[in-house]
């Protein structure tokens, strides 16, 4: 298979000139670590939820006055729709990244692709996940039992892993603090079957 066969192709993009505090926002509001940075619809760069808060931090920015054109890598890792899954592979593992941009030969952006999805996994699955916190209580009897925090209910992810990076992120969000210092442990259940039954 090859790129075209598995990329996503609705991808959250923003322009050179985006506020970095628009980016964080289109970031927590869809879920997502990594925004494409076009110019017109050609790719000039890529920014990561990574580099808002390192990059953007350690150069001083103000999120409502900087642009993600400041904190941007121009030195982008991508592929062609006809790529084979293979090199795509093989890409990610040379440079350490889960996901790539897919660009045309006029270097247009025309879909992502992810590690998740790389394998020729659908892009998306129908059926949620519940990414349960818990935390571990001790009775007066000394033993141990796990006490839920919070579920939270993810949609739209390829993979548990995926569901769960997403679920972090807005319990994380919510509490105002690292995960495991309001729970200890995770567990990822099946959430509801879809309306008009179950997914193949």
């Amino acid at each position: 298979m090859n790129a075209e066969d598995v990329m996503t192709r609705e991808v959250h993009a923003v322009g050179p000139g985006t506020l970095l505090l628009e980016a964080a926002r289109l970031m927590a509001e869809h879920e997502i670590g990594f925004l494409p940075v076009i110019d017109g619809n050609v790719l000039v760069g890529v920014v990561t939820d990574r580099d808002l808060v390192v990059r953007g931090t350690a150069e001083g920015c103000l999120p409502a006055q900087a642009t993600v054109g400041h904190i941007m890598s121009i030195e982008i890792v991508c592929c062609f729709p006809h790529d084979s899954t293979e090199t795509i592979k093989r890409l990610m593992a040379e440079h350490g990244f889960s996901r790539l941009p897919v660009i045309d030969q006029q270097h247009a952006l025309v879909g992502l692709v992810s590690s998740s999805t790389v394998d020729g996994h659908p892009a998306g699955r129908k059926k949620g996940l519940n990414v349960k916190f818990q935390k571990e209580k001790t009775d007066s009897y000394g033993r141990t039992h796990k006490v839920p925090v919070k579920t939270v209910y993810i949609t739209g992810k390829a993979s548990k892993e995926e569901a769960v990076e997403a679920a972090v992120k807005r319990f994380e969000a919510e509490q105002k603090t690292s995960w495991d210092k309001a729970a200890d442990s995770i567990e990822v259940e099946d959430g509801p079957e879809p309306e008009g039954g179950k997914t193949s």
